[in-house]
């Protein structure tokens, strides 16, 4: 009789541990199926939502160009803007109607009355190689305008009064040469140049009659103010003078004029070396 073959003992602690060792895969393997559907359901359920959501756009049946054209025709005209019925310019005009703030008060619509075409300028000079001096008329140089002499309303003709200047006023003392001066004008004849030097002092200006030869274009007579001290206190009775005169004078500086007359001098020992040159040349000839 065959003997059986020896078998080993089994351990039943072993056992139970192998059992347990089992039993884990199935677990895990049932937890990742369940993910599985889920996240099969989600991708499901968020495509239905898209192709759903997705359709083709609404079709508008108004052209927005043409409806755009149609408003700009229905819209009222612009109101144009007629130059006379500017306030600021008509302050400025000498035309026979209110001033801007008496407008305003006898206008109930707020507008000023339309101004009269006024004529033409008169066509620019012919050209020439050098611009032509144009002496300034003789007279009252300071107040030789229609609007101060012959004011249309009475803003302007306040002005006008108090601007006035006495015919018994003291005159100013008269000015001299020398140092930083303000050249006011210049004229052809001496008494154009005196009237305005007259007025000048009547005013309270130290202006003076200055003769100086120009050349190519002879005798002239300036009218300066002056002499100032400094430079900065020439400037500053400029700015005041433009104020109140409404006239423009230009500063002259005496080391200007001084390196202008040095250059002067230059020039006429250089024509006069030339023609004693030529001069001397035609001798020779002969």
């Amino acid at each position: 009789m065959d003997a059986w073959p020896a078998v080993k003992p089994v351990n039943l602690r072993n056992l139970e541990e192998i059992k347990e060792v089992d039993d884990a895969p199935r677990a895990s393997r049932l937890g990742a199926l369940v993910l599985a559907s889920l996240a099969t359901a989600a991708i499901v359920t968020a495509t239905f939502v898209a192709n759903r959501g997705d359709g083709a756009p609404a079709i508008s049946k108004v052209d927005p160009l043409a409806a755009l054209v149609a408003s700009a025709r229905n819209e009222a005209p612009v109101e144009r803007i007629d130059g006379s019925e500017l306030k600021f310019p008509a302050v400025l005009s000498d035309a026979e109607e209110p001033t801007t703030a008496l407008a305003a008060v006898k206008d109930e619509r707020g507008r000023l009355v339309p101004q009269t075409s006024s004529a033409e300028p008169p066509g620019p000079p012919p050209a020439a190689d050098r611009l032509p001096v144009v002496p300034l008329p003789v007279g009252n140089l300071l107040g030789a305008t229609p609007v101060t002499t012959e004011p249309k309303d009475p803003l302007t003709a306040l002005a006008a009064n108090a601007s006035k200047v006495p015919e018994g006023a003291a005159l100013a003392p008269p000015g001299s040469q020398g140092g930083y001066e303000l050249q006011v004008a210049s004229f052809k004849t001496q008494q154009e140049a005196e009237a305005l030097v007259e007025d000048l002092r009547r005013r309270g200006h130290r202006a003076y009659r200055q003769a100086a030869y120009v050349p190519n274009r002879g005798l002239w007579h300036r009218v300066r103010i002056g002499p100032f001290d400094s430079r900065g206190e020439a400037l500053r009775y400029k700015t005041q003078f433009e104020q109140n005169e409404r006239l423009t004078p230009f500063l002259i500086d005496p080391a200007k004029v001084k390196r202008a007359e040095e250059i002067r001098r230059q020039k006429l020992r250089e024509e006069e070396r030339r023609r004693r040159g030529a001069k001397a040349v035609v001798r020779l000839v002969d």
